[in-house]
């Protein structure tokens, strides 16, 4: 295990600016995970660490060790790709044991570890098959194991669930989770999945267009996003973002919202007075009522999820709030009232799209 710092990565694939002056520290022991669209830069930034790809600025260092021009064999590292990567020739224990048998262990160091790492994964009666003769979800444990086996100090992960269906998905990033907290792994998993995210994650940096947007908790990146991206990139149905300005008057500080006001208890905005700003709230924050102080608008489209209620409320010509709910939905295009939980009103500058409320 072993804390892992991005100092300064610029890396250029001709006039393609592929990463831009990014900064990370992944803790020791901790699971990163780089979250983002494809092309935002997190499989180089993994391929880096990796030393897979050399930065064309900056340092890669692991603990007090710059590894920046070290080969991939010398950083004693571990990688799981989006492919299963197995040997079709080999049975399951041959495919676990052949970065051991590489580095010349002991037979019986060999069988001790090979038979750990299976036990780990639940692969241990499954040892004398061969690649063919398991499922997609059970190669990708071989793979996981393989990894493991030889106590890397830093396990690399690229998008390594995208090939198995859906429910073999959510089965397994729990698995992945719990097996990086029993192995004490320091990990840097690779996804374009927020859910996914959500649940591997001890911090999530959030990358697009080759830059870090924001690092934190889940929790942090869901409920205090910091810029436009992040709050609409995270979260599904994703967070609903509307055009409103900031009105001070007697009464207090006041949110024009479509043809409504929302009053809000925020003193740093007072100085944003006649400006245009953006509202953000999440869909399961918004209440619905027939009246009562809120934004009026027309239910305009109901989706029903089984253990959610999707609700489009229109505000205006061009503009919806989305609600999550419960509740027995109301009738298309009825009239109806949406309330926004004051706390977790977020409000963010239209031009930069950063939070600023």
């Amino acid at each position: 295990m072993v804390e892992v710092r991005l100092e300064g990565i610029v890396k250029m694939f001709g006039k393609v600016r592929a990463l831009d002056d990014v900064n990370l520290e992944i803790n020791d022991g901790e699971s990163m995970v780089l979250l983002g669209p494809s092309g935002c830069g997190k499989t180089t930034t993994l391929r880096i660490i990796a030393g897979l790809e050399k930065p064309d600025k900056g340092r890669v260092l692991f603990g007090d060790r710059d590894v920046t021009m070290l080969p991939p064999r010398s950083r004693n590292i571990s990688m799981v790709f989006q492919s299963y990567a197995v040997w079709p020739h080999m049975s399951v224990f041959d495919n676990i044991a052949f970065p051991l048998k590489i580095k010349k262990y002991q037979e019986s160091e060999i069988r001790r570890r090979v038979k750990w790492a299976a036990e780990l994964l639940r692969i241990e009666d499954l040892l004398d098959r061969y690649p063919h003769q398991l499922s997609g979800g059970q190669r990708q444990r071989v793979a996981v194991a393989r990894a493991i086996v030889v106590e890397p100090e830093v396990l690399l992960m690229d998008e390594p669930l995208s090939n198995l269906d859906a429910l073999l998905r959510v089965k397994m990033r729990s698995e992945i989770k719990k097996l990086q907290r029993a192995v004490g792994v320091t990990m840097i998993y690779v996804t374009h999945d927020q859910t996914e995210a959500m649940v591997i994650a001890d911090r999530i940096a959030v990358m697009d267009k080759g830059k870090v947007l924001q690092v934190g908790t889940p929790e942090d990146v869901y409920n205090r996003p910091a810029d436009t991206f992040v709050a609409t990139f995270i979260g599904s149905p994703q967070m609903n973002l509307v055009k409103s300005m900031i009105r001070v008057a007697s009464g207090g500080l006041y949110l024009e919202v479509g043809r409504s006001k929302v009053k809000l208890e925020r003193p740093e905005l007072y100085r944003y007075d006649g400006r245009e700003v953006l509202v953000g709230i999440r869909p399961e924050h918004v209440k619905l009522a027939v009246n009562g102080e809120g934004v009026e608008g027309v239910v305009d489209f109901v989706e029903n999820l089984g253990s959610d209620i999707i609700v489009h409320v229109r505000i205006n010509e061009d503009e919806t709030i989305v609600a999550k709910v419960q509740e027995e939905p109301p009738a298309v295009g009825s009239r109806i009232v949406v309330m926004l939980e004051e706390a977790r009103i977020r409000v963010f500058d239209p031009e930069s799209g950063k939070l600023i409320s």
